[in-house]
């Protein structure tokens, strides 16, 4: 896989500044969240555009398309690999060739066989010309799960893969973090949406074995540069989607500044509309001009730490 592509958007997430100038105690608004968890794991399907920012050493790179999850037939609650998902955006870069050789773009498909044996990411990517193909088994991933049953933080290897789809990524921000009571605010991005703003850190519980996984403080004291010590969401007044996430970095751990990471916003979204052709969840085919597919199955397990 392109280098540049794994600094962009493998690394880890991202967000912006806190605003609120109240402080409330810390977990008096997880039940927002665990609310939000619970309607995403009752969905049938979702289409939505998407936006996602990335930023890296001060630099935004900024990326746009659509996504589309459907649950499984045989999907319950408590299932990880639960649904298939696709997402395809365009996205830009701050150098002088970008999108002179081609469109920089990404194809991520989640697809699954009938019979559940097969349940794969496959992921084609395209920046300035350089092209790369790459899958992960997430049966393995599964089975690896329930072998060592213990939590695991998925954000750090790749946010973009969505491991688990909508719900996984909302139960693991539900695990890991802790919130604040929300406040109301609107969304003007595309239209209004009423929202809940809830901000939150991480759990006491999860932070000091995290930020050993991100490298642990440096000489001065300060947190590694991709450590997600903090996380902002919109939760929509009206159906509990989630219709932006941010996830940003504190200094240290007595710092109030916070720099952006990552962050994704959804935009037009529909929620259990019409049933999704399975032929959008199709695994992709490998382009002619691709001659080596990587399987990242066993990178991704051993940055999971499993």
């Amino acid at each position: 896989m392109c280098m540049k592509y794994r600094l962009i958007f493998g690394t880890l997430i991202g967000i912006l500044t806190l605003t609120e100038s109240i402080v409330f105690a810390q977990g008096e608004g997880d039940e927002y969240v665990r609310n939000a968890l619970q309607k995403l794991l009752t969905l049938r399907n979702v289409e939505c555009e998407i936006r996602i920012e990335t930023f890296v050493d001060g630099k935004e790179y900024a990326a746009r398309g659509l996504y589309a999850e459907q649950a499984l037939p045989q999907a319950t609650q408590e299932t990880f690999l639960r649904s298939v998902y696709r997402l395809d955006i365009n996205f830009t870069m701050n150098s002088p060739t970008a999108n002179e050789v081609a469109p920089n773009q990404m194809t991520l498909v989640c697809h699954a066989t009938q019979d559940g044996r097969i349940h794969q990411i496959s992921q084609y990517v395209s920046i300035e010309g350089e092209k790369s193909f790459n899958t992960v088994d997430l049966k393995k991933l599964e089975d690896r799960l329930k072998t060592m049953q213990r939590d695991v933080f998925f954000s750090h290897v790749s946010e973009v893969r969505r491991l688990g789809g909508l719900a996984g990524n909302m139960r693991q921000i539900s695990r890991f973090y802790e919130f604040s009571l929300p406040s109301q605010e609107n969304l003007h991005d595309e239209g209004t949406v009423p929202t809940l703003k809830l901000t939150g850190t991480l759990r006491n519980v999860y932070h000091k074995e995290l930020l050993e996984k991100f490298g642990g403080l440096n000489k001065k004291g300060h947190y590694p540069a991709e450590f997600p010590s903090d996380i902002e969401i919109w939760l929509g007044q009206l159906d509990d989607f989630p219709y932006k996430i941010r996830y940003s970095r504190r200094a240290s751990e007595d710092s109030e500044h916070l720099t952006p990471l990552f962050q994704e916003s959804f935009y037009k979204v529909v929620l259990n509309g019409q049933p999704i052709p399975d032929a959008r969840f199709s695994p992709l085919t490998v382009p002619e001009d691709i001659f080596q597919v990587s399987d990242e199955t066993e990178r991704v397990l051993r940055e999971l730490g499993l």
